[in-house]
């Protein structure tokens, strides 16, 4: 950490840089400005002066030629799950800094809902000395509703505790919208922690008035905003700050456009991403690029992804602008419309250029306190079965789609066939079995599900939000085969067919990340989606895996859900029968 008189000498012309960049476009995000003659002065980590800064050159200060390229901030994403990628923040920083994020605000509940504040410290730990800045938003949700246990317990005394540490700038993602909006202690102590201590509290979704009205007078600012024009003028309306999933929200990029507004409360962000769809896609770069596509301009694109996202979190003194006192966090850009990033420039170092790494990011080994965290002991085809009631031939059933945002039980209720007593799947009408086993062994909730699955079994301790162990078969045999064999690897991804593995992710850092080389791991993530996608899971799309992780969140909007402990109506809080 640089002496900040020694930034100041550098502006008097009293001590020279380390490096000046000269020859560029300079985007001025506080104003919104592209401008020439604009050369930029770095000491250490730090700008230490922007403008004409020939009195800043020394004899062994490093002057790098822009060759006429746009020094733009580097990117800021207001809202990311990092775990989504199962890369570790190391391994995440390799692959994602060449794409330009040199800063991102890290949701912690998964990683806590794995680990508890132990992830927090891990998170904290990984991120000294990279070149990639992590700050923290601390876990609202852990675990995420009264109706789940998980390897993790956030309350008031908790946040306090880790709200008090260096980089933890506020609590994220508040989700629970029956318990916020009826006070549950654990929530509310959370939030009241974070408030006390005059911290970011960050949103979810997109409610609407009076929910809208009531979300924000809690003291929440902001939500990772999926949804139309009508929906995103009530929140800015209400003073809520959107960070905007552009690839979810092309509509409303354009109905904004047409509305006229003063886009100072927008940013951006990615949310959840896993790494092979990073390396192919890229991450806040692709959010750009379609928010330019739909009509916004290319600086007030960048402002978004920069100044704007810094602001938000209260961190406009460090990060999301080029200019002295701030971190020497910079992109190369030959197309602002095109959003191509030549270089990356970060804490003063050239990190990236030509879209790879320039830089070395050791890996240290995972600490033993972020390993061995599923702790279930081996399950049995028959603690899969679902008992009928007696003398039954046919039940009725709860069986839920992939997507079901209601709590209403009528139009989800069919019947299924009993046989020797128990309830038994219809793949015929593309019903499976699924199961949320808790990962400490404390039991598992199991119902029926219309997913499609013709053979074998997936298996997953990827489970947004809890992290539990999520598992979809055609046969009970498989689906505990495959639930094992993640618990055996320390957590991750597996997918069985006739009691053989036919593909899996070893993800050993809190059963959600690892530490392999990335290409291994993107490899894998490639692998197992191929051979999940030949069991048919005609409901679950182009990414079966991936999709399956999402499917059991248990937040706003949706009603029934299956956790480890059954079905419950979230919105009510009532347990339901998985059969009748």
């Amino acid at each position: 950490m640089i002496d900040r008189r020694v930034l100041v000498d550098v502006a008097l012309g009293r001590a020279f840089a380390d490096t000046v960049i000269t020859d560029g476009e300079f985007l001025d995000v506080a104003t919104g400005r592209v401008k020439t003659d604009v050369n930029i002065a770095v000491k250490g980590e730090r700008v230490a002066s922007i403008g004409d800064v020939d009195h800043a050159v020394g004899p062994e200060t490093e002057v790098i030629d822009a060759g006429g390229m746009i020094i733009t901030p580097g990117l800021v994403d207001s809202h990311y799950h990092i775990e989504s990628s199962r890369l570790s923040p190391r391994r995440h920083a390799q692959l994602t800094l060449p794409s330009g994020t040199t800063s991102l605000f890290e949701g912690s509940h998964e990683i806590c809902n794995a680990i508890g504040l132990d992830g927090v410290r891990y998170m904290l730990e990984e991120a000294k000395g990279l070149p990639q800045r992590i700050y923290i938003a601390l876990s609202s949700a852990t675990p995420p509703t009264p109706y789940e246990r998980t390897g993790g317990y956030i309350g008031g005394e908790e946040a306090r505790e880790a709200l008090s540490w260096r980089n933890v700038q506020g609590v994220g993602e508040i989700m629970d919208f029956t318990n916020l909006f009826n006070f549950e202690e654990r929530l509310w102590g959370v939030m009241e922690a974070g408030l006390d201590e005059g911290k970011v509290l960050e949103g979810h979704a997109t409610p609407v008035p009076p929910d809208a009205d009531a979300f924000m007078a809690a003291g929440i600012s902001s939500t990772h905003f999926t949804g139309n024009t009508e929906q995103a003028l009530a929140l800015l309306e209400r003073g809520c700050f959107l960070e905007l999933k552009c690839r979810d929200s092309r509509e409303a990029i354009r109905g904004l456009l047409d509305a006229g507004i003063d886009w100072q409360m927008v940013g951006m962000c990615v949310d959840d991403r896993p790494a092979e769809l990073t390396r192919k896609l890229g991450l806040l770069d692709y959010e750009m690029k379609i928010a330019i596509e739909e009509g916004l301009d290319p600086v007030t694109t960048f402002q978004l992804a920069t100044i704007n996202n810094a602001r938000h979190w209260h961190m406009e003194h460090e990060i999301g602008i080029v200019a002295p006192g701030r971190f020497a966090d910079m992109l190369f850009v030959s197309d602002l419309e095109k959003v191509k990033i030549e270089k990356v420039f970060s804490g003063g170092k050239m990190v990236a250029a030509g879209g790879r790494l320039t830089v070395d990011i050791p890996i240290p080994p995972a600490p033993a306190y972020v390993r061995n965290s599923i702790k279930m002991k081996p399950l049995a085809p028959k603690d899969f079965r679902v008992k009928a009631p007696e003398g039954r031939n046919t039940v009725y059933a709860a069986v839920l789609p992939v997507r079901y945002y209601s709590d209403k039980l009528s139009p989800i209720t069919t019947t299924l066939p009993v046989k020797d007593g128990y309830v038994q799947r219809d793949l015929l009408r593309d019903i499976n079995k699924v199961a949320i086993v808790e990962r400490n062994g404390l039991g598992m909730g199991v119902s029926f599900w219309k997913v499609g699955y013709q053979r074998g079994a997936v298996a997953s301790s990827v489970l947004h939000d809890s992290h539990n162990i999520s598992v979809i078969g055609a046969t009970d045999a498989d689906m505990a085969y495959a639930v094992n064999r993640v618990a055996e690897i320390e957590g991750g991804i597996v997918v069985v067919c006739d009691g053989k593995v036919m593909a899996e992710v070893r993800l050993p850092i809190g059963g959600i990340m690892s530490d392999s080389p990335v290409d291994e791991v993107v490899q894998a993530l490639n692998h197992v989606n191929e051979e999940a996608d030949k069991l048919k899971p005609g409901a679950l799309g182009a990414h079966p895996v991936d999709s399956q992780t999402f499917i059991f969140l248990t937040c706003f909007p949706w009603g029934i859900v299956l956790t480890d402990q059954g079905l419950y109506n979230v919105r009510t809080g009532e347990k339901l029968p998985a059969v009748w």
